[in-house]
């Protein structure tokens, strides 16, 4: 198995990497700390007219015809940036609308005309269901969205937030807005399909990845350019030792996640066996190398104005979107190993 990107995937990272570049950039999106929409409009409407949200849709369901590993590429450099925006529920949102045949929703959901947030259930008697959508949920990224998709486990329900009573919440991250609603309606599309909850379960760990590797890079190159007693810091043996280490980390992450891909793609018996363990592995490669790298650029790691704080945020965010860790690892205790 091949897990090096083709010369096509390559240029969709560069591509991507290079938009995310000029238009996310960290400190120019800090003056949208606490506000419910993080992303504006004519922004999202870019990322919908470069083929983000429909990058791994078939051409038959009005997509650009890649698949699961060029969206994990996109997800990593989108993880690497620290991305803020509903990327997840969106590119999950046009697979369940496609899946349901609702081609309507598709078009909306990829054209970037509807705004989708991610629910998943707060409270263990929610119903998720072909008719019925029914309890209390947590909304992700709910500025400015239309839609929410539903996430539970293998089933995927669209469902309408018009008329919905959606209370904000506090976050730990400033530009990942949280809210709480409680909802009783029926779904404009359901779609009860294990592939699509492998999909949330490699995309989690891709931005868990791109978060592992950008705080490796971070550190590497605070390291090099700091100096200490005429030094650069990075010839210290902590600190050294320290970068090694993330570098174990989040290269682990990336390969499990690839393989992952590879796996769920190829329709492989142990597909969701990798999934899982890329899931895991990833988000505690990225909340360890974030976390290190506040230590390792030392007293301006601290401070708000420096950018490590946000991937130590948004990787606690992220590790418990589609599922917390405790349900990742169980799910994965419950698969059989490779043979």
């Amino acid at each position: 198995m091949d897990l090096l990107p083709t010369e096509e995937q390559s240029e969709i990272v560069s591509t991507v990497r290079a938009q995310l570049g000029s238009d996310f950039d960290l400190h120019d999106l800090a003056s949208a700390d606490g506000a419910t929409t993080v992303v504006d409009a004519a922004l999202w409407n870019q990322c919908a007219e470069l083929g983000w949200f429909a990058l791994g849709l078939a051409e038959a369901d009005g997509g650009i015809g890649y698949g699961l590993v060029e969206e994990t590429l996109l997800f990593e450099e989108l993880g690497a940036h620290c991305t803020p925006g509903p990327f997840l529920a969106t590119v999950l949102a046009a697979h369940t609308a496609a899946a349901a045949g609702a081609t309507d929703l598709v078009a909306g959901i990829t054209s970037g005309t509807s705004r989708v947030a991610l629910a998943e259930a707060e409270s263990t008697d929610a119903v998720v269901s072909s008719t019925s959508v029914k309890g209390s949920f947590r909304l992700t990224d709910h500025g400015g969205a239309d839609l929410a998709l539903v996430l539970d486990g293998d089933r995927c329900a669209i469902v309408l937030l018009n008329g919905a009573a959606v209370k904000t919440e506090e976050s730990i991250d400033l530009l990942v807005p949280l809210a709480s609603a409680d909802l009783d309606t029926s779904p404009a599309a359901f779609a009860e399909d294990p592939a699509i909850g492998l999909r949330a379960t490699v995309l989690t760990a891709a931005l868990l990845t791109g978060i592992a590797k950008a705080t490796a890079a971070q550190s590497t190159e605070y390291a090099k350019d700091r100096e200490q007693f005429g030094r650069p810091v990075g010839s210290f043996q902590a600190v050294k030792h320290r970068c090694a280490d993330m570098a174990v980390r989040s290269d682990a992450a990336e390969q499990l996640t690839h393989l992952a891909a590879l796996a769920v793609t190829g329709g492989h018996v142990d597909a969701a066996f990798q999934a899982e363990a890329a899931r895991v592995v990833a988000g505690d490669s990225a909340i360890a190398n974030a976390e290190v790298n506040v230590q390792n650029h030392g007293g301006i790691g601290f401070t708000w104005e420096h950018t490590a704080h946000r991937y130590v945020t948004r990787a606690r965010v992220w590790s418990t979107q589609a599922g917390d860790r405790r349900t990742h690892l169980r799910s994965f205790l419950d698969q059989p190993a490779p043979a």
